[in-house]
C-alpha cells in the first residue's frame, strides 16, 4: 500500500540542497511526485514537497533523516489527495459561476478552502471581521492579504482550528456589502508569501466573476426584457 504526503520543508538556497533531500525520501522507497517553490528569503527556500511513500512509512524517522541534510527543517506534514490542488480549485471557480449570485459567499468560501487546502475557512460581515483583529486589519486595506497569529477564540472557523494558529484575512465584497474572507491553519504550517498572493488572486478573481454575473442579472430585469 502506498500513500501520499505533503511536506513543507525549508532548506538553503544552494544547488545540491534538494537534491540531498530526495535522497533522503528515496532512501525510504519516497517518490516525490510535485515541488512547489513558495518562498526563498536570506539565504533560505521554502518548498512543498509531495511524495509517495510506503503507507506504513515511520515518517519521524524520514523527518529526522531530511533534518539531517545540510540543515534542512520539515516545518509540517499533511496527508495529500492524488489530486492536483490548481486544477481542483479551476474547477471549482468553474462550478461557482452556475450558482452564482445567490451561494456567491458558499463558493468563495469552498474556493479558498480548496486552494489552501484547509476546512478552517469563513467568509465575515463587516460588523463580525470588526471584532477580530486580523479581521480589522484586513478591512483597512481591502484585497490585501493580512496575515497574524492567534490563540483566540476561532469557533467561527470552525471545530477543527484550535489552539495557536496562522490566520490570514482578506476583505472584498459581495453584491456591494464588505466581508472579509479568514483562513486559519496550525501555526507550525502556517501562510507563505505566495499562498499569500494565491489567495490575493483568487479572491479578486470572485469578486470580478460576481460583478459580470449581478450586472447580467440586472440586465435580464430590466425594461423590454422577456
Amino acid at each position: 500500500m502506498r500513500s501520499l504526503v505533503r511536506l513543507r520543508v525549508e532548506l538553503d538556497d544552494r544547488p545540491g540542497s534538494l537534491a540531498a533531500v530526495a535522497a533522503a525520501i528515496a532512501r525510504r522507497d519516497g517518490n516525490i511526485t510535485a515541488i512547489d517553490v513558495l518562498e526563498a528569503d536570506g539565504g533560505r527556500v521554502v518548498d512543498e514537497i509531495t511524495i509517495d511513500t510506503p503507507a506504513d512509512l515511520d515518517m519521524d524517522l524520514l523527518r529526522g533523516e531530511i533534518a539531517g541534510v545540510r540543515d534542512a527543517r520539515v516545518l509540517s506534514q499533511q496527508r495529500a489527495e492524488l489530486r492536483d490542488p490548481i486544477t481542483r480549485l479551476l474547477r471549482r471557480v468553474t462550478l461557482a459561476i452556475d450558482h452564482l449570485p445567490g451561494a456567491a459567499r458558499d463558493e468563495l468560501r469552498r474556493a479558498v478552502a480548496d486552494l489552501c487546502d484547509t476546512p478552517a475557512v469563513a467568509v465575515l460581515d463587516a460588523a463580525d471581521a470588526e471584532a477580530n483583529g486580523v479581521g480589522h486589519q484586513a478591512l483597512l486595506d481591502p484585497g490585501r492579504a493580512t496575515l497574524a497569529r492567534s490563540g483566540d477564540d476561532l469557533a467561527f472557523l470552525g471545530e477543527a482550528m484550535t489552539g495557536d494558529a496562522s490566520v490570514v484575512a482578506i476583505a472584498t465584497s459581495v453584491s456591494g456589502c464588505p466581508v472579509v474572507v479568514v483562513a486559519g491553519r496550525p501555526a507550525a504550517q502556517g501562510f507563505t508569501p505566495t499562498e499569500c498572493e494565491r489567495i490575493e488572486a483568487l479572491v479578486a478573481l470572485h469578486a470580478r466573476l460576481l460583478a459580470v454575473v449581478d450586472f447580467a442579472h440586472e440586465e435580464a430585469r430590466g425594461p423590454g426584457v422577456r
